[in-house]
Formats: C-alpha cells, sequence, structure tokens
C-alpha cells in the first residue's frame, strides 16, 4: 500500500527553519566526574568500611563520531530546513560537552525512484563548517513509493562508507518520515542491525512521521542500543536529535589501579549502565588486610565510561590510615606507688579502638617488687592515649635496678608498633659515694697540704708546692715540687656512682731529703716519688680497688738502694724503711710511695687515699 508524499508550503518551511534548539542538560547532579573524589579513612587491620560513589556521566557519551543521516525524498523539506538551521548549534553544544567530538552527513533516497539512493556529504571530521557545508548540500526531493531506502544506507554507513575512530562513541542519527524497504539494496533488516553492531554504532532514529511503521526503528535502535524518538512535527526534529543523543546509554564501570597490597576495593555493582548525563551510583567496599601493619595506604579508582578513561575528574584517590598502637618505658624510684605508663593511638581512630595488656617478669618479680596488672585499655572515638598503671612495692633490701615489661596483644582497630614497655624499678636502699685524700709528705705531726682533706665526698682538688723543710725532733725532711691532687669521675656525681664511676688520688714529688741526726747520723736521698690509688665501681655493682707507686732512685748515706715499684723493706740502723706498700681493705685502698719508721717520729712520703661510703656502685 502507498501513501502520498505530504509537502510543505514556504511559509511553514520558513517556521520551521526559525525554531532553533537549545542543549539544556538537566539530569547530572554535578559537573561530571565521581563524587567524592578522595576518601580518607582510619581503618584497623582486617576492618572495611563502605562509602557511597556518585558518577555524573556527561550529557553526551564520550568522544563521540555521530553522523547525520537525513531521508531528502521530496516530503521532508520542513524537517531539513529545522536540522540545517540549528546543525551549528547542535554540534557546538555537542562539542562544549566533549571537546573530541567529530561530526559527518549523509543521505538517502528511494533505489527505485532516485539516482544517487545514498551519498556522504561530509565524511567524519573535527571541521564543523565542513559539516555544515555538507548539509546544506540536503535538497528534499525524489522519492517513489512509500519506503525509502534507509536500511541500505545504514549498512553503508556500517560498512566503510565513512571512517569512524578507532576509540570513542559511534552514533548514526537518522531522521525520516517513512520507512525502508526490506530488503534495501540487497541488505535485510538483519544484515544492517547485524553489520551496525559489528561496527559498534548506535541508531538514533528521529520519527518525523512513519519511520517506525511495522517497528523496523524501533528494532534497530534497540538492537544497537540507540534511542528511537518521534517528532510530532518538524521543527522538533533537532530538539529531539540532541534528546536522542543524550539518552544513549554508557556504561560506568570502575577500575582500581595503584593500590597497596594491603587494600581491597570491589564496587556493588560491579557496573552501571545508565542515560548519558545521568548518574552512576555504587558503593565502595574498603577492605584492609588482617595483617596489615600500621601506616598510610593509598588506592585509586578510574570510573571508565564504555572502557574508556576520562581524565582526572573520574578519578578517585582512597587514602586509609591503620593507626598505630605503643607504650613507652618507665622508671620509678622504689618508694614510688605507682608506674604510670601511657598507650598512644598514632591517629584518631573514628570507632572504638581496643587492645589488652598485661605485665612479666623481668629481674623485677610481681607480688615482692610490682603488683601484676592486666586489662583493656579502650580509645573512644578521637581519643590518642590512655593510662596503664602498675602498682609498685618497696621492700628494705640494697639491690640493684629491677625491670619488668608490660605488653600489648590482641588490638582490635589497630595494629601495635611497639608493643612492650620496659618497666624500671631503682632501689631506693642503696646509697653512699665515694671518698678520697692525698698527701705528699708527712713528718710526725707535720705534714704538706692535704688535696680533698674532708675526704667525705671524694671532690676534685690539686695543692702543688714548690719546695718544703720541716723538722720533727732529731728529723729534717726537705723537698721539691710537691703535687697532691684527687679526682672524681664524673663530676659532682649527685646520685649512688654506677658501673664506671670512679674516686682517683695522687701524690708526686721531685725530690727528697732526710737527716736523721744523733749517735747515728743517717742520710736518706730519694728521686722522683709517684703514687696513685683508686676506688672503681664494677658492672656487678661492687667496688675495685687498685693501688701503685715508684720511686725513681734511692740512696742510704750515698749508697744507691734498686727500688722500682715493687714492694720492699730496707733495715736501717736507725729504723725501717718500707717502699711502695699497698693496704686495701673491704672498702678502701692507701698508698704509700715511703714510709721510714723511727723510734721517736715516722716520715712518710706520696700517700693516696680512695674508698666508699655506705653502699655506692648501682647497677
Amino acid at each position: 500500500m502507498s501513501y502520498p508524499r505530504k509537502t510543505a508550503s514556504a511559509a511553514a518551511l520558513a517556521l520551521i527553519a526559525g525554531a532553533l534548539v537549545a542543549f539544556t542538560p538537566a539530569a547530572a547532579l554535578a559537573a561530571p566526574g565521581v563524587t567524592p573524589a578522595s576518601v580518607n579513612l582510619t581503618l584497623g587491620p582486617g576492618k572495611s568500611a563502605d562509602v557511597d560513589k556518585h558518577v555524573e556521566t556527561a550529557p553526551v557519551p564520550p568522544n563521540p563520531d555521530i553522523v547525520f543521516l537525513a531521508d531528502t525524498t521530496g516530503s521532508m523539506g520542513g524537517a531539513i530546513a529545522n536540522v540545517r538551521s540549528n546543525a551549528s548549534s547542535i554540534m557546538t553544544q555537542i562539542a562544549a560537552a566533549q571537546p573530541s567530538a567529530q561530526f559527518g552527513a549523509a543521505e538517502y533516497k528511494d533505489l527505485t525512484a532516485d539516482s544517487a539512493p545514498f551519498t556522504v556529504r561530509q565524511d567524519i571530521t573535527a571541521d564543523q563548517s565542513a559539516v555544515q557545508s555538507g548539509i546544506n548540500l540536503w535538497a528534499a526531493g525524489g522519492g517513489g513509493d512509500t519506503p525509502e531506502d534507509g536500511i541500505n544506507a545504514l549498512y553503508q554507513l556500517a560498512t566503510g562508507a565513512v571512517h569512524f575512530r578507532t576509540a570513542g562513541t559511534r552514533i548514526v542519527v537518522i531522521f525520516g518520515d517513512a520507512p525502508s524497504h526490506d530488503p534495501s539494496g540487497g541488505h535485510s533488516r538483519a544484515d544492517a542491525i547485524a553489520a551496525l553492531q559489528a561496527a559498534g554504532i548506535h541508531v538514533v532514529a528521529v520519527d518525523v512521521g512513519n519511520l517506525n511503521s511495522g517497528g523496523q526503528a524501533v528494532a534497530i535502535t534497540d538492537a544497537t542500543g540507540g534511542v528511537y524518538l518521534a517528532a510530532p512535527s518538524a521543527d522538533q526534529v533537532s530538539a529531539k536529535i540532541l534528546e536522542g543523543i543524550k539518552a544513549i546509554q554508557v556504561k560506568v564501570a570502575p577500575s582500581t589501579f595503584d593500590c597497596s597490597p594491603s587494600l581491597a576495593v570491589t564496587f556493588t555493582p560491579a557496573d552501571r549502565t545508565v542515560d548519558s548525563g545521568a548518574t552512576a551510583d555504587f558503593t565502595e567496599h574498603v577492605a584492609v588486610a588482617s595483617g596489615a601493619p600500621a601506616g598510610t595506604y593509598q588506592c585509586k579508582v578510574d570510573f571508565k565510561v564504555d572502557g574508556v578513561s576520562q581524565g582526572a575528574a573520574f578519578v578517585e584517590t582512597i587514602a586509609v590510615v591503620v593507626p598505630g598502637l605503643s607504650i613507652n618505658d618507665v622508671s620509678v624510684n622504689e618508694a614510688a606507688s605507682n608506674a604510670t605508663f601511657t598507650v598512644t593511638l598514632s591517629a584518631p581512630a573514628t570507632a572504638p579502638v581496643t587492645v589488652q595488656y598485661a605485665t612479666a617478669n623481668g629481674t623485677a618479680t610481681a607480688g615482692s617488687d610490682y603488683t601484676a596488672s592486666s586489662g583493656t585499655v579502650t580509645f573512644t572515638p578521637g581519643q590518642t592515649s590512655k593510662p596503664v598503671v602498675v602498682p609498685i612495692l618497696q621492700d628494705t633490701t640494697d639491690e640493684p635496678a629491677e625491670t619488668y615489661t608490660v605488653a600489648l596483644t590482641n588490638a582490635n582497630g589497630a595494629a601495635v608498633t611497639d608493643g612492650s614497655g620496659l618497666g624500671t624499678i631503682v632501689d631506693d636502699d642503696r646509697n653512699g659515694t665515694f671518698s678520697c685524700t692525698s698527701r705528699v709528705l708527712q713528718v710526725g705531726p707535720l705534714s704538706s697540704p692535704a688535696a680533698n682533706p674532708a675526704n667525705v665526698p671524694c671532690a676534685d682538688d690539686v695543692k702543688t708546692t714548690a719546695s718544703l723543710a720541716l723538722t720533727s725532733g732529731l728529723v729534717t725532711v726537705q723537698s721539691t715540687t710537691l703535687n697532691a691532687t684527687t679526682a672524681l669521675t664524673p663530676d659532682d656525681l649527685t646520685t649512688p656512682p654506677a658501673a664506671g664511676d670512679n674516686a682517683t688520688s695522687t701524690a708526686s714529688v721531685q725530690s727528697v731529703k732526710i737527716t736523721v741526726a744523733g749517735l747515728t747520723p743517717t742520710t736518706i736521698e730519694v728521686g722522683i716519688v709517684q703514687s696513685r690509688a683508686a676506688a672503681t665501681c664494677t658492672g656487678a655493682g661492687t667496688a675495685a680497688f687498685t693501688g701503685s707507686s715508684s720511686i725513681s732512685s734511692l740512696k742510704v748515706n750515698g749508697v744507691a738502694v734498686p727500688v722500682g715499684s715493687a714492694p720492699l723493706t730496707v733495715p736501717l740502723l736507725v729504723g725501717s724503711l718500707k717502699l711502695n706498700a699497698t693496704t686495701t681493705t673491704a672498702t678502701s685502698v692507701t698508698q704509700e710511695a715511703l714510709a721510714l719508721h723511727l723510734p721517736l717520729t715516722d716520715v712518710v712520703i706520696g700517700t693516696a687515699h680512695a674508698d666508699v661510703e655506705g653502699n655506692p656502685c648501682a647497677v
């Protein structure tokens, strides 16, 4: 059955040509892209969180290649005029939404009545003026019976009549007022659909009259993921073209990259298909591996549209902080009632964090040195530090410092970074200090100046005398360059000494001459004398005592006596001469380089002394 062709008056064509369209996308909630574009979470190992994601698609499918395909038979004058007048506006608005957009123009007529039933007026190009020129070549005319040959035109476009780009959205917009012959140019509707599907082309069909007779247009648009729209009048064709392009559906699929192995990011659903310009909603599930240590982990997600990246606006950055738990070391005096440790969370969490703690013996023993303690520490959201109190028990035993530990285990909501706190109990029963003194020369009750004469406590001191003569009864002693010193290491020690601390005293003289008058006059000449005594704390918590001295030369009544640093006793007619004598007790050492013992008096040269008072030498 055939239908007469419709024609339009010049006045009607003028009215139709002036009906300009405006592209006003209103479906998108925001600018194209993903919202939120960045996500910052605080999660513990083995924890997860869900985040709502909204992807606003562009009002036009990505990177589109759009071919305008017009039925240019005789009854299409009004529709052609409308599209011709609005083509530039259509292309400009599409390119504003998708700057990479390209366009082409083609037309079809009736194979049985027209010598050029299919013509490409402009291949696909970014040059909009060239496309407009091609559209301007459309002229309504020809046509025979009611059906035209749109199926053949679609087949030709799908099989190489124009050159679509490799990546992008391929769209053919066909508008007409009559169905197509089937077959058309030797190609059936099924052939055209198969070719369009193979080429990945979406068909937008704008029905200006009877394009969908027998469901032909809808079958093609449904099969190609396109859109069918009816234009009630010719002046609405351009608006329907824009509406149809915008209504082409796109598939949004999130794809993760640059993700830490400690993070797993999944989506529900895995992808969504929506109209261009609509919102694709997802639930993003972010999970942290159960054994993840404390730190910051990142992952990025590219929300691709039709498998193609759409740029930075569609890329989301995820940052997950796994907070760390640590406990400090604490040292307290034994007299303290409690030792207070601090458990610290490296970053405030958004959910409660718990961790268990328990004490364990070291050299300190629960029940005698401290009270065993255990429990659970809970951080509410926002908190970052919590105390753990361990009661301390006092005793009267003199003992070295003792230690125990507080261990963190079974953390929930955070990772343990430093889970062992060392507790030290410093003994308050240990006390004492070093003492020291030295003197170069003593003759009976007379003596040279002493270094640190008070002896207790030991202190740095120096006494130097250029020469000194002392007489006591029948004994006269002359000496030169006398030097007595005491030294404490470290200086100004205010706590019980520890391993390596020491007290040292020295005495030295350049020369000494001793004259003993009486029935057996005796002259003793002594060369350089050096004497040293030291008390040193050892690592075992005890003190070690050392003493030494040396005499460079000795003459008795002009006769040389061999001497050095070894102990030696020389008998004399007037008395006894004792050299390099070291006297050590449990708490002291005294070094005497030379001691002349006479019936009525004694002469002592080079006395150095060091000792300990009380209970020093803490471990």
